[in-house]
């Protein structure tokens, strides 16, 4: 058995080597920067198949934030309670699938809930 953590790190800028830049990564992951906090969020696959982000790719993610999946954009309290007034729950779980890659799923069960609701 071996005792050695899951290590994962954060894609670069290139996509073709992690952000911390190490040449032995075995593997990386899609990543964002959080936009009100210092903080790097990895997909939640991710996190239940690893057992440790490489400390020096989150690091250097929250200087740099070149690779990241998103566009960062700072957060005041103010725009954001206004976007979200304006933001209806279907445009919310849109974005979220968006994000989580299950666009599919999103619109055929929006599909199942329209006929539902015709019949």
């Amino acid at each position: 058995m071996n005792a050695e953590p899951r290590l994962i790190h954060l894609k670069g800028a290139s996509e073709l080597e992690p952000k911390c830049g190490a040449t032995d990564a075995a593997s990386t992951t899609n990543w964002v920067r959080g936009a009100s906090f210092d903080e790097v969020y990895v997909p939640a696959e991710v996190v239940g198949r690893v057992d440790v982000v490489c400390g020096k790719c989150q690091e250097e993610a929250i200087r740099d934030d070149s690779g990241s999946d998103d566009e960062v954009v700072p957060d005041d309290e103010e725009t954001s309670v206004a976007a979200l007034a304006d933001t209806s729950d279907a445009d919310l779980l849109a974005e979220v699938a968006r994000r989580m890659g299950h666009e599919g799923a999103l619109s055929e069960e929006e599909s199942k809930k329209t006929k539902d609701h015709r019949n």
